[in-house]
């Protein structure tokens, strides 16, 4: 006595008595061949499942019905055997048991290859997207349009009854010689496969037409040869989906008998692009998935094989994994997708945001109540393009600076070019040939372009992979077997990725020396005639009454030699510092005297003030070493751009420190006031050697005022 009499004939059926037999549910299952009994026993049905076999008419299937007594019968034959299940329902009905017939999917399932399509047309445009022989069996009165059909007449081959008027339909049409196939049927499963191997057939095209059509010995030589079967106007099957029996039969049985559905998700590195350089891993991922998702030129290769969808982000991934998803609870529950990736899944990559995207739609389905639900994430490494170029280079990368420019603002555009200056080799990711110009550019525009040599790899790993080359006074590159040529006046629009090697890069500033207080001596300074410098006591003294706390933004106006801003760079990490002289000569020694002593963070502007710092951002400190007449004015666009500001004045002539004078008194007439002021005058005398002795030369006396706007009351 059974629960469940199964007429198995297909995956489904197996799939569905594998399924009773491991919830013990007693069920005996019909077969119709020795095979399929063999098939079943591998598949490990478990002591409750029984198997019969034996083609059976209706009369002994009804007697095999009441002789288990299940509470329903399933019909899980091939969808194509239309004779055995109108026997199977016609016995369940004289039995008097309930029957369910299991529906197999075979709408645009890639698994099987099995196509149905209502119109003519829509069977000539999915050929149209496909490539390899067609073998047409549906008669002539269609062989015109497949013909006429843009890309598919050379592919045909028809099989037509020997009749001269379907010679001469054949004829009309353009199709001769060996692409006419004129036989007369029935047509045995052996003969159709024959038929497909020797005309080297990749699909075939029929119409559902029964057991006297031969319909199902086309289908399944197809099937045995891989070929993909075209069905046009096939009526829908009816009967239920995998799932729904399931269900179905939890409800009559009172057991839950729902698959675990597994989605198996491959995170794949493909390489820089050519199908060499792709390791064995990934290509048996690719091989062994279901479905591709994947920037269109990665997933290219294989639309003809496998459904692949032009999808690499994880919004627009999510929504197939949904239908995926459903579809597997109705057919194979274990699906398993590969997402491809350019260059090493680890390296720049879309994979750790996909990781993130997956987890969590994971955990949300394995919460909800549409089913048991289990998911998988791999990831397969690949080739990196810097790997790749390196190796084209005969160079090595362990040391390298490495980045993408992929998508980058100024922001990122500014820090890479940053670490340019910094390291000996620098390899970057780029968004095309923009970014390699503007490289170019920037190199050009460097004080030392010759200390520069630039390598940008042009599709990599492609037949058409070229490496551009403008190198420096020491390139220090092997790269025997690269094909490098000089650049072009217009670079092509592809792949690259770059290699910049930099023959005497700077001492980043996180690994240089800082200096921890203000002090440095005058002689470290390069100092030209004419251009004062203050003197490192008055200096120590005044950026001292600047109280900076970091972040700052430091005004130097009238910088001279530099003194003020180059220690406030050798000083600070966190600041913003601007060395504003108007003229040019002493505005080069300050570049000059920032480089000698490796300052951070300043900006030389060329300009007098006020008007030079206009454009500036507000400051939080602004020390004031020369004024040239100006410094009523300074100090009146200064209090407009930062009324919180501290401000500190050195001076040395009378006509300076008077104006520091009536500024402390309030005897001059301004828009602001000044708190927390304090004037002190330095007197300094230097030792020097008179003779045997010891003597004293004195300095000029300088005042210093330090101090912070104040609104005057009431403006």
């Amino acid at each position: 006595m059974k629960q469940v009499f199964l007429f198995a004939g297909t995956t489904e059926g197996r799939r569905l008595a594998r399924r009773l037999g491991a919830a013990g549910i007693g069920t005996a299952v019909s077969v119709a061949t020795e095979y399929g009994v063999l098939v079943l026993e591998e598949a490990g049905l478990g002591e409750s499942v029984s198997v019969l076999h034996g083609r059976m008419n209706t009369e002994k299937m009804v007697s095999a019905i009441r002789e288990q007594s299940p509470k329903i019968v399933v019909d899980a034959t091939h969808p194509y055997a239309l004779e055995a299940s109108e026997n199977i329902r016609a016995a369940a009905e004289q039995a008097g048991v309930p029957y369910l017939r299991l529906k197999r999917k075979t709408k645009d399932s890639p698994d099987r290859k099995v196509f149905r399509f209502s119109e003519v047309d829509q069977v000539i445009t999915a050929l149209q997207r496909t490539s390899g022989n067609i073998l047409l069996t549906t008669g002539v009165n269609s062989l015109a349009q497949f013909a006429e059909a843009e890309g598919l007449r050379e592919r045909l081959f028809v099989r037509v009854l020997p009749g001269e008027e379907s010679l001469s339909k054949c004829e009309e049409a353009g199709i001769r010689g060996r692409q006419i196939i004129a036989m007369q049927g029935p047509f045995s499963q052996e003969m159709n496969r024959a038929l497909i191997h020797s005309y080297d057939i990749r699909h075939l095209v029929t119409k559902q037409s029964g057991k006297s059509g031969g319909f199902a010995e086309k289908v399944f030589a197809a099937q045995e040869t891989e070929t993909a079967v075209y069905i046009v106007g096939a009526p829908e099957e009816e009967g239920l989906p995998y799932a729904e029996v399931l269900d179905r039969l939890g409800e009559l049985l009172e057991v839950d008998l729902r698959d675990t559905v597994t989605i198996t998700v491959s995170l794949v590195g493909v390489g820089p692009g050519n199908r060499d350089y792709m390791t064995e891993k990934a290509k048996r991922s690719i091989r062994e998935a279901d479905v591709l998702f994947g920037a269109q030129r990665l997933i290219e290769p294989y639309q003809n094989e496998k459904k692949a969808y032009p999808y690499y982000r994880g919004d627009d991934i999510l929504p197939r994994l949904e239908n995926l998803l459903q579809e597997a609870r109705q057919g194979d529950p274990h699906v398993r997708v590969a997402v491809l990736l350019s260059g090493d899944s680890g390296f720049y990559s879309g994979a750790s945001g996909l990781i993130f995207y997956l987890t969590n739609w994971r955990r949300r389905m394995q919460l909800s109540d549409t089913g048991k639900f289990e998911m998988q994430i791999h990831t397969v490494a690949g080739i990196s393009a810097v790997a790749f170029l390196a190796s084209r280079l005969q160079d090595h990368w362990d040391t390298a600076y490495v980045a993408s420019l992929h998508g980058s603002d100024e922001e990122a555009w500014k820090e890479v070019l940053r670490h340019l200056t910094y390291e000996k080799r620098s390899y970057l990711l780029t968004s095309g040939r923009e970014d390699v110009e503007r490289l170019r550019a920037w190199i050009r525009e460097t004080e030392s372009p010759e200390n520069y040599s630039l390598y940008a790899g042009y599709q990599l790993s492609y037949p058409e992979e070229i490496i551009f080359a403008e190198e420096g006074e020491r390139p220090g590159i092997g790269a025997e077997d690269a094909k490098r040529i000089p650049f072009p006046d217009i670079l092509p629009e592809g792949l690259y990725t770059v290699m910049i090697r930099n023959n005497e890069p700077e001492v980043p500033p996180e690994k240089r020396e800082r200096q921890a207080l203000a002090g440095l001596p005058n002689d470290a300074y390069l100092q030209e005639k004419g251009v004062p410098i203050t003197k490192e006591e008055i200096r120590t003294i005044a950026l001292g009454k600047l109280r900076i706390k970091e972040p700052a933004v430091i005004y130097d106006i009238g910088s001279g030699s530099g003194s003020f801003a180059t220690e406030l760079g050798r000083i600070l990490v966190n600041s913003e510092i601007y060395a504003i002289e108007k003229e040019p000569q002493r505005a080069e020694l300050v570049r000059r005297n920032l480089r000698h002593l490796s300052a951070d963070h300043v900006t030389v502007v060329e300009g007098e003030a006020p008007e030079a710092f206009r454009n500036l951002p507000a400051p939080t400190h602004v020390i004031i070493g020369g004024s040239d007449g100006n410094l009523f004015a300074i100090l009146s666009e200064l209090f407009k751009k930062s009324v919180n500001a501290r401000v500190v004045i050195p001076a040395v002539t009378l006509e300076t420190k008077t104006e520091l004078t009536m500024l402390l008194n309030g005897t001059f007439t301004t828009e602001y006031t000044i708190r927390d002021a304090e004037y002190v005058e330095v007197n300094i005398s230097r030792n020097r050697k008179l003779g045997r002795y010891q003597s004293l030369a004195a300095e000029n006396p300088v005042a210093i005022l330090s101090f912070q706007f104040g609104r005057r009351p009431g403006a």
